[in-house]
């Protein structure tokens, strides 16, 4: 039997969620329930045999890349990069190019919660009609930092989706951060 996170019904589910978030970023959205954590049911939607993918902190195992139709690619050319968030950012991703922007990488990141970590973050920009809090447990403080440094030369950049067991918040490159405490 083939899990739910490979039929085209909860992929187009799971689409419209990853669309939605990236609408309203800072917002969580629940992707529909599964067994598995949303960063897989995100790459199973989003990624196919004509995409780039890599996973420097060994998140997918083998029937993941398997079902998945993509073979691993080196981080600095990967359209999606799947990161373990209480990890120290240790790689540089695709920024993109002045004529293709666009082609910088996603960043998929896992961490245990949207709240309840010890910093708290301000998120503010396009999409958002009033600043939002957050305080991601699980998210090492290196992460903002370095997509700070990433997006300096906007429109080049990465885009960020931290996804948490059952959700997704999505970061633009566009989205302002500012640590609170």
């Amino acid at each position: 039997m083939i899990d739910l996170i490979w039929h085209a019904e909860f992929q187009q589910t799971v689409f419209r969620c990853v669309v939605e978030a990236f609408s309203r970023p800072a917002q969580i959205n629940v992707l529909p329930e599964c067994e598995h954590h949303a960063a897989i049911a995100v790459l199973a939607t989003l990624v196919d045999g004509e995409s780039s993918l890599a996973d420097p902190h060994q998140q997918l195992d083998n029937t993941h890349w398997l079902r998945l139709q993509v073979k691993p690619t080196a981080t600095e050319s990967a359209a999606f990069i799947l990161c373990q968030g209480s990890r120290t950012v240790d790689f540089e991703p695709n920024l993109g190019t002045l004529v293709s922007p666009e082609k910088g990488a996603t960043l998929v990141i896992i961490i245990d919660d949207i709240n309840g970590g010890d910093r708290t973050y301000q998120f503010s920009g396009v999409g958002m009609e009033t600043p939002v809090l957050i305080a991601p447990q699980g998210l090492h403080v290196s992460w903002f930092k370095q997509r700070a440094n990433w997006n300096s030369a906007f429109p080049l950049g990465i885009d960020m989706l931290l996804a948490t067991k059952d959700g997704i918040l999505a970061l633009p490159r566009t989205t302002q951060i500012k640590e609170i405490n």
